[in-house]
């Protein structure tokens, strides 16, 4: 089996404020190997985004610890993490977070050009992973003249320009319609699968986390087993 690019040993979180303490994640336990596709899946207030943000560093475990590439976030100061992050990380969201001045490829891009990356290459880079998200005749296209899919494959496309270890994805197809969120969560297997990047994603749709390699259903903090009859009303019915 491939060694495992991130991994959660006993993770949890509280939020304390005054008095009160809130328990968000409980025990978390799980390992994700290069070119696997994990779901996890849950309702809103499960704790999913919280999970997210503890695996990308963004926020720190009140016990427990989270790695990647062998490396614990707590370990390292919050310089190390910005670099260890823009080097092995990427992230898709929701909404495509795309700067509405710049073309498809400048958007692409900037990742790159944020390292410092000559500018010819990173461009060129930009253009290969655009193509291979079919946005080859789009290039110069500002992000108001694309359509919501297509956008969302820009978003996509500047997650995989660094070749990126892994990649967090919370809700990536939430804004868009079945078929435009069939079509990216597709593209994003296959893409994810050839590179043998791990991905990560965060969802509450059933139809999309069967098409993952493993699922997790998070329930109130804690990992529960994934199955029809263990899960809500509120995903099994969306």
């Amino acid at each position: 089996m491939p060694s495992p690019i991130l991994v959660a040993h006993s993770v949890s979180k509280t939020y304390a404020e005054g008095k009160l303490r809130t328990e968000v994640l409980r025990g978390i336990d799980f390992a994700v190997a290069s070119g696997e596709v994990l779901a996890i899946v849950g309702v809103s207030g499960s704790g999913k985004s919280t999970l997210l943000h503890l695996l990308g560093g963004l926020d720190s475990a009140s016990s427990g610890r989270v790695e990647l590439l062998g490396r614990d976030w707590a370990a390292m100061n919050a310089a190390q993490q910005g670099a260890w992050r823009n080097q092995h990380l990427g992230f898709v969201y929701q909404f495509h977070h795309l700067l509405p001045e710049f073309s498809a490829l400048e958007n692409v891009a900037m990742p790159l050009l944020i390292r410092r990356e000559k500018r010819e290459a990173a461009l060129a880079a930009a253009k290969t992973v655009l193509e291979q998200v079919g946005l080859g005749q789009r290039l110069e296209h500002r992000p108001a003249e694309l359509s919501g899919g297509e956008r969302q494959r820009c978003a996509i496309a500047r997650a995989l320009v660094t070749q990126p270890a892994c990649i967090l994805a919370d809700e990536p197809t939430g804004n868009l319609d079945r078929s435009n969120a069939d079509t990216v969560f597709n593209l994003m297997l296959q893409l994810a699968r050839e590179r043998g990047t791990a991905l990560v994603i965060v969802t509450h749709d059933l139809d999309l986390a069967a098409k993952c390699d493993r699922q997790l259903h998070l329930n109130l903090g804690q990992f529960s087993e994934y199955s029809a009859a263990n899960l809500p009303e509120q995903l099994t019915s969306s």
